[in-house]
């Protein structure tokens, strides 16, 4: 009962704070506190979200979802902790994509297209890597 009355102030919490490093935390919690943001978080053009995966799972996965896309690499680098891929799109539009090792079976994914950031192609890359896993 309290989580549900506290879920409206989070959010008001958000909205007057505005796009802060401690906005994931607070979206966190809000989704926590049952308003169902979902496990994806927007933040600054960036559409982050965690798989419970290793990084070596999830890099092939990666790399599978931006072939499939027909995405073209420019360049791409990992090791057992950090990845990324950078490249471009069809339409000439930068893309980047970088991955980070949290723990052991669990890794976080950050999708940004161009300079400002497109949620609904970032939400097709995530969904293409999500499906490969």
């Amino acid at each position: 009962m309290i989580k549900k009355k506290l879920a409206p102030l989070v959010l008001l919490c958000c909205l007057l704070i505005g796009p802060t490093a401690c906005t994931r935390a607070i979206v966190a919690g809000a989704a926590a506190a049952g308003v169902g943001v979902g496990s994806y978080f927007y933040v600054k053009g960036e559409l982050e979200r965690d798989y419970h995966a290793p990084i070596a799972r999830v890099w092939q996965a990666t790399l599978q979802a931006v072939e499939e896309l027909n995405l073209s690499v420019e360049s791409k680098e990992h090791d057992a902790f950090y990845g990324k891929i950078k490249g471009k799109m069809a339409d000439g539009t930068s893309f980047k994509i970088e991955l980070k090792r949290e723990s052991e079976n669990l890794t976080n994914v950050g999708v940004r297209i161009g300079a400002f950031g497109d949620k609904t192609k970032s939400e097709a890359i995530h969904d293409k890597i999500h499906s490969n896993l």
